[in-house]
């Protein structure tokens, strides 16, 4: 069928592509009664609470992954409100994309200090991305602080796991240098995801749960990534994500959640936001009256939905939305959706020349503190990717 390869740029992101006129708003398409009437039935019956069911998943799983598509408000919201209620189920770790494995070190000295240390924070969520000066994800590890602090002496203490590789960006002086193979092999310095992978499944062997939150691309278990290139489907990945390392090692013990947000349409990683699952879930929840909800796709109607204007179907014959993950958390319309808060003054006269040597993007080599701060704003104002949206 079809697929495409996405080239992210952080920093300034620029994406090319179209199929779909974003100057006019877009609503989810009408679903037919009798459809609705039945996933609306089984979602008052079956659905949750988006705490509960996270939590719940836990009963019969040891790794959940919660994906994301990044810079969504609500989402790195929900995962500070999941930390007491996992903790009380037993769950005591966090696995995170926003942080290193090369700093956790610094995690678990920030996450046992007696005083809240936000300099220690931003340094460590920094480490991870120069460009990632958002209040949200920084908040993360503030919520797990918080935590341990309101616990007793004797209890085991809730735990941040840094999963990211480090990356020299460094070596990076031209967009070209991307597709040099022998650069990008010193970018890696030897990283990967199955490394990623690891880390977590280190914790599992150790007899914990894992709860592990990232972007949605990070977060596939069974499902297969498809490139596409202009359009045409090429191959699936051949690089495993690290969920897909962790199912490999544990089977359906570990489920993959995507919290609500938009997809890249059939065209490819390129093209412009649409409703996800061809605006199905969208269309149910306003008719009924949204309100936060999660609910399995391994069993259900919501699994048996057949999607076909999404990158995600590139490759498959017979795409359906249990292809894509096991669960699903919608919070609110998308029309409703907040960018993350920057943080003032993320890159300073302090810290530009390590944010310089950072920048994934080589254009920000010279770039000024007021610049980066600037591309940070510019990446949390998600409405520009998908304010066309209802």
């Amino acid at each position: 069928m079809r697929v495409v390869a996405g080239l992210v740029f952080i920093g300034l992101l620029v994406l090319v592509g179209c199929s779909v006129d974003e100057s006019q708003p877009q609503d989810p398409p009408p679903v037919e009664p009798a459809l609705r009437s039945t996933l609306t039935a089984w979602l008052e019956a079956e659905g949750e609470t988006p705490e509960d069911y996270v939590v719940g998943l836990f009963s019969d799983h040891d790794v959940v992954f919660l994906g994301e598509q990044h810079r969504v408000k609500h989402d790195a919201l929900l995962v500070q409100s999941l930390l007491e209620p996992l903790y009380e189920a037993g769950v005591y770790t966090l696995a995170t994309e926003f942080g290193r494995r090369e700093d956790q070190p610094l995690i678990d000295s920030l996450l046992s200090l007696p005083e809240w240390d936000e300099e220690l924070a931003r340094e460590i969520v920094a480490g991870m991305s120069v460009f990632w000066g958002l209040r949200e994800y920084v908040d993360i590890y503030r919520a797990a602080w918080t935590l341990n602090q309101e616990l007793p002496d004797e209890a085991p203490k809730f735990r941040i796991l840094g999963i990211n590789d480090s990356p020299d960006w460094s070596f990076i002086t031209t967009e070209a240098d991307r597709d040099d193979g022998a650069i990008m092999r010193e970018v890696w310095r030897g990283g990967g995801e199955k490394y990623w992978a690891e880390t977590i499944l280190d914790r599992v062997r150790s007899g914990e749960k894992v709860v592990v939150y990232c972007g949605i691309h990070h977060a596939f278990t069974e499902y297969r990534q498809p490139i596409v290139i202009d359009g045409e489907f090429r191959r699936f990945d051949s690089t495993p994500r690290c969920g897909n390392h962790v199912f490999a090692a544990l089977g359906k013990r570990a489920v993959t959640v995507f919290l609500h947000a938009p997809w890249k349409g059939l065209w490819g990683y390129g093209s412009n936001m649409r409703h996800p699952a061809d605006g199905v879930i969208d269309a149910v929840m306003l008719a009924k009256g949204s309100h936060p909800v999660g609910f399995d796709l391994d069993r259900g109607p919501f699994g048996e939905l057949r999607v076909e204007d999404a990158v995600y179907c590139n490759g498959y014959e017979d795409f359906k939305l249990a292809d894509f993950c096991d669960g699903w958390i919608y919070t609110k319309p998308i029309s409703e959706y907040e960018g993350v808060t920057p943080i003032p003054d993320w890159v300073n006269e302090s810290n530009l020349e390590r944010a310089q040597a950072g920048s994934p993007n080589p254009g920000f080599r010279q770039a000024s503190a007021s610049e980066f701060n600037q591309g940070i704003a510019h990446d949390a104002g998600i409405h520009r990717r998908w304010g066309h949206l209802r």
